[in-house]
């Protein structure tokens, strides 16, 4: 359909939360660590509230935030209606969905690559990661990194050929 690496990142804990009153319901400097350096050079496509969080840190990256709102305008992003409409504006070969909940579901049967860092522990959240074990079967790396708080797993999946 396109020609990019489509890539859905992601981190959760062990009920899916991703998400709690529009915001990460944890902070963890390896988690964040991750997240910035694995999306580095590539177009970042994410939900309204997901790009409300991260703003603050966009340097120099090109992000594309999704709204259903025709009339809204993004001040540092390109503007979406659509996950279509935000795939054909990448000018970037790589391209993460970096959230939230209903646009990892929508981008699931297009992307290539799963990475997803699974939290050791269960968070209060409203927000959670869409099922994703049917899809993304094959595990092509898995690290374990123990924080001060959590234990982590960093691991790349894709889909079975």
């Amino acid at each position: 359909m396109f020609g990019e690496m489509i890539n859905l990142i992601v981190a959760c804990g062990h009920n899916r939360v991703i998400g709690k009153k529009g915001r990460l319901p944890w902070s963890i400097e390896e988690d964040w660590d991750y997240f910035l350096k694995t999306t580095a050079g590539g177009t970042m496509i994410m939900g309204k509230t997901c790009y409300e969080e991260f703003e603050p840190y966009i340097e120099e990256r090109e992000i594309i935030a999704l709204t259903r709102d025709n009339s809204f305008r993004f001040a540092n992003a390109k503007t979406a209606h659509s996950l279509n409409q935000a795939l054909s504006q990448a000018s970037m070969p790589t391209i993460w969905i970096c959230g939230g909940s209903s646009l990892y579901k929508e981008s699931m049967p297009i992307a290539n690559r799963l990475y997803i860092t699974k939290i050791n522990h269960s968070f209060d959240g409203d927000v959670f990661f869409p099922p994703w074990e049917k899809i993304f079967t094959q595990m092509i790396s898995r690290k374990k990194v123990n924080t001060e708080k959590f234990d982590l797993e960093f691991m790349i999946f894709e889909k079975n050929a």
